[in-house]
């Protein structure tokens, strides 16, 4: 199959904004299904899993999709990093952290621009690390940092916000 550009791209106007509102992190099951159009999700149906909030302050969380082709072999798939940071520490967090490492995962992440990001949706996330600690000086973090890395054959798809009101709890 040939590779067709379809399409030019300009300069819009500068009023985007960088970084993450909420996530929304539910587990990864495979009778999850989507409707989808043009690189958008309109619809989630099927066996579902409830996709719980994580709030986030400025500047604590990020969402990069890194496409990581292969000359040699002639492929590509897209690597999705997820980075949350969860503040206090104390034992639910803990537990949190726990299961939030052992799991397979879909994360929905809302941008400061009010758009919603699907991370894992065909393969899933996992934790590639989480550091809680209690920090050394008055400043630090008390609370943890948790990354989520997940390996997927296309970019992230966007989602109506009418579709992801749907897995919310």
């Amino acid at each position: 199959m040939a590779c067709v550009l379809s399409s030019t791209w300009t300069l819009g106007c500068r009023d985007k904004q960088g970084g993450i509102q909420k996530v929304y992190i539910g587990s990864w099951n495979s009778g999850l299904t989507y409707t989808s159009g043009t690189g958008s999700i309109t619809a989630f149906s099927g066996v579902t899993s409830s996709f719980y909030t994580f709030e986030q302050e400025l500047d604590t969380a990020s969402f990069t999709q890194k496409s990581v082709p292969n000359t040699e072999n002639g492929t590509n798939y897209y690597e999705q990093t997820v980075s949350i940071t969860l503040q206090g520490l104390d034992a639910a967090t803990s537990d949190r952290i726990r299961i939030l490492d052992q799991g397979k995962w879909r994360i929905i992440v809302l941008d400061q621009n009010g758009k919603y990001w699907l991370a894992g949706k065909q393969n899933g996330v996992r934790t590639s690390e989480s550091t809680p600690g209690v920090g050394k000086v008055g400043g630090d973090l008390n609370g943890a940092v948790i990354t989520f890395i997940g390996r997927e054959p296309a970019p992230a798809f966007e989602c109506t916000a009418g579709s992801v009101t749907t897995l919310i709890v």
